[in-house]
């Protein structure tokens, strides 16, 4: 068996596990969200958003100065994954006292007090989640995701329930944050039961310079990334009102749910494989550009369909009491297919060590979007949204045209790769508005009738215009 061959069979048997975790807690994670969201008010995820900027960020950065650089490194000897455990322990103790004590001065900033004791509470996350880092990379670095995929899956059915329960209980808030709570408790806890990392943790820095330099500028990355992608909840929340904020937030957590699903699965998967391979630079180039066409063939339907039926959609699953979200959910849902265009070519230049490249990337990306963002805020939640229409594509454009020198492909040649699948999705969209002419009553059955339709004219417009990516698609899959 060919080297290709060995590398693709790896991948799609990694793909099958993470996706098979993934598909059999989603369904039930989304009706359990759905039914918390119907219980909660806006103020409650205005506060854990708020909290949350803080949090995340921390988390982001520390997973990743923490995974990355074991998965990249081209070779791992026992003494380096020794001392680089004890720096990754000494970093998220360091991160755990930051968040503690930062948390008064976070929830001032916001006007809000609870948030402070939502951040004093997550920030014991940190002496858990620093447990975790070694398996973790090492299993993805091995790409056993069979094993990821099982303890992902539990430990996310045990809190999605777990938060569902706390919210019928009167929790409030405090079910979104005990929630997330118990999620990394439990996969701590069978990821070390199953899996211990293979030696304790000693603090001889020398024995992992070249990770520590690597994990450095992941973290500059990241915190810029960080940075970027809550932009708006940032600007936002200094503007204007709690629940004004409350309501952007279901709406942006409805529109990124299928990125939030589909996304990090291929980049969990993508990043190894990338690095198995990252002396070999045009098979990369070759393994990116038909990423983002197959890729782009799922995504632009589901995120598309989605912003097409929202209004039929929402009030469904989460009731009238969240119509406001109707508008900035439809907005940003049609932006996603560049988004998530954007973080697909991430794992590519991060195997290949251009870190530098993602940095400046990311600078034109914040720059883009602070402006938009302080431009329409006075919109409100929706000017939050429109925000995302109007600055991501323009800063897109800046960052393709770099993506498409770094890996050396053609610009023109990938729009026009693209175009077609695009013009299938704007039919699709065009069909499901022109049968809403005829279907105006909100409901159920209505709303499988455009769902339905939606992707018929989908399926049929890319059998007219774009069969050779269909087969292409199909070879893929079926290929061993």
């Amino acid at each position: 068996m060919s080297d290709n061959n060995a590398l693709k069979n790896k991948v799609l048997h990694s793909l099958k596990w993470v996706a098979l975790g993934r598909a059999t807690t989603q369904t039930l994670r989304w009706v359990l969200t759905f039914w918390v969201i119907r219980i909660l008010t806006p103020e409650d995820y205005g506060i854990v958003a708020l909290a949350d900027i803080l949090f995340s960020l921390l988390m982001t950065i520390a997973s990743t100065i923490a995974v990355s650089p074991l998965i990249q490194a081209k070779t791992l000897e026992r003494s380096a994954i020794s001392s680089y455990f004890g720096v990754t322990l000494s970093i998220y103790t360091l991160l755990f006292c930051c968040q503690y004590l930062l948390a008064d001065t976070v929830a001032h900033l916001y006007n809000n007090a609870y948030v402070a004791d939502v951040l004093k509470v997550n920030a014991w996350c940190f002496l858990l989640l620093a447990l975790e880092t070694v398996p973790t990379a090492l299993l993805r670095r091995q790409m056993a995701f069979k094993k990821l995929a099982l303890i992902a899956a539990v430990s996310n059915i045990v809190a999605a329930i777990s938060t569902l329960l706390l919210a019928i209980y009167g929790y409030g808030f405090w079910a979104l944050v005990y929630g997330e709570i118990i999620a990394i408790a439990l996969r701590v806890t069978l990821l070390l039961i199953y899996h211990p990392a293979p030696c304790l943790p000693t603090f001889r820095v020398r024995d992992s310079l070249p990770l520590i330099r690597f994990g450095g500028l992941m973290s500059v990355f990241t915190l810029l990334w960080y940075v970027f992608i809550h932009l708006d909840i940032a600007i936002g929340g200094l503007l204007l009102s709690t629940a004004e904020i409350g309501i952007f937030t279901v709406a942006l957590n409805f529109a990124l749910m299928p990125q939030k699903k589909i996304l990090p699965l291929i980049k969990e998967i993508s990043f190894p494989a990338f690095s198995q391979i990252q002396d070999q630079p045009a098979k990369i180039t070759h393994f990116i550009v038909k990423a983002q066409r197959l890729g782009l063939i799922f995504t632009l339907p589901i995120f598309w369909g989605l912003a097409s039926v929202s209004d039929y959609l929402l009030p469904s699953i989460i009731g009238n009491k969240w119509d406001a979200a109707i508008i900035p959910t439809t907005l940003v849902l049609m932006l996603m297919p560049l988004r998530f265009s954007e973080e697909l070519f991430q794992p590519a230049a991060k195997a290949l060590g251009h870190i530098n490249y993602l940095i400046v990337n990311t600078v034109y990306l914040i720059a883009f979007m602070s402006v938009a963002l302080l431009s329409l805020h006075q919109f409100g939640a929706t000017g939050l949204a429109l925000a995302w229409v109007v600055g991501f594509p323009l800063a897109y454009i800046i960052v393709l045209s770099r993506y498409s020198k770094l890996f050396q492909f053609p610009l023109g040649t990938f729009v026009r790769s693209v175009g077609k699948i695009v013009s299938c999705g704007a039919i699709m969209v065009a069909t499901v508005f022109l049968l809403k002419l005829y279907l105006t009553e909100i409901n159920l059955i209505n709303l499988f009738l455009l769902v339905g339709a939606g992707s018929v004219s989908y399926i049929i417009s890319l059998l007219v215009l774009d069969r050779r990516t269909l087969v292409e698609l199909k070879q893929a899959i079926s290929s061993r």
